[in-house]
């Protein structure tokens, strides 16, 4: 199973028409005969990243399925959502995404029906790191080694994907890290007091022996997000 990451730059005022056109003519086009499933729609959580963006998360069956979606997107089936997408979004930036073999997100079933409109939603916290040249294998290895086992004793967010950047589709030495906050509380004394002095072995060290910058976005899924 393939993913693509789309980030939406939609024109300021537009976002609830986008949404709309989202659910109500992108969705039922990509998803058509069960070739993909639209997983997770989240905004920027205020206050912390570029106005009026959006990121969504979409599995792909296949190489084939894509393949198909592609060709779709040529015909005449698809022009009502572009005529109507380009008059609410500025830009879409675009990569097809591969699990890591350790992520716990390898596959999923696309006919399961969606989390339940009542479902409490969750932030997440989507990472992007760029490791250094030719360290793409060891930067991976090491967080299945040493943070996400870290994360899973500390439990104050989960890992819920960890993917690498398709050849062809985007940059080579990225990965991008999806964790959903478990216990906000701590969270929010990381965010306001710093995190504790690190320890040798601590993946704040660890880390920096594959990669010295990342980027990290708070994410708020929309009301209506599969995912949530």
């Amino acid at each position: 199973m393939i993913f693509l990451h789309e980030i939406h730059d939609i024109i300021g005022g537009q976002t609830a028409a986008f949404e709309a056109a989202v659910q109500q003519q992108w969705r039922p086009l990509i998803e058509a005969n069960n070739r993909a499933r639209l997983l997770w729609f989240w905004h920027l959580t205020h206050g912390t990243g570029p106005s009026y963006q959006a990121v969504s998360i979409t599995a792909l069956r296949d190489w084939n399925a894509w393949d198909e979606i592609v060709q779709a997107m040529r015909s005449s089936a698809w022009r009502p959502w572009w005529d109507v997408c380009w008059t609410l979004r500025r830009e879409v930036t675009s990569k097809i995404l591969l699990p890591t073999p350790w992520s716990p997100l390898q596959t999923i079933d696309l006919s399961a029906p969606p989390v339940p409109a009542d479902a409490e939603p969750a932030l997440y916290l989507h990472d992007t790191g760029w490791p250094y040249a030719g360290k793409l294998d060891a930067y991976v290895d090491a967080l299945g080694s040493v943070f996400y086992p870290a994360t899973r004793t500390y439990k104050m967010i989960r890992v819920e994907a960890c993917w690498t950047v398709c050849p062809g589709t985007g940059r080579h030495h990225e990965v991008v890290l999806l964790q959903r906050v478990m216990d906000w509380p701590a969270y929010s004394h990381m965010l306001t007091g710093g995190e504790r002095p690190s320890r040798p072995g601590d993946w704040m060290i660890e880390g920096l022996k594959y990669r010295d910058r990342w980027e990290s976005k708070l994410l708020r899924p929309a009301s209506w997000s599969p995912l949530r």
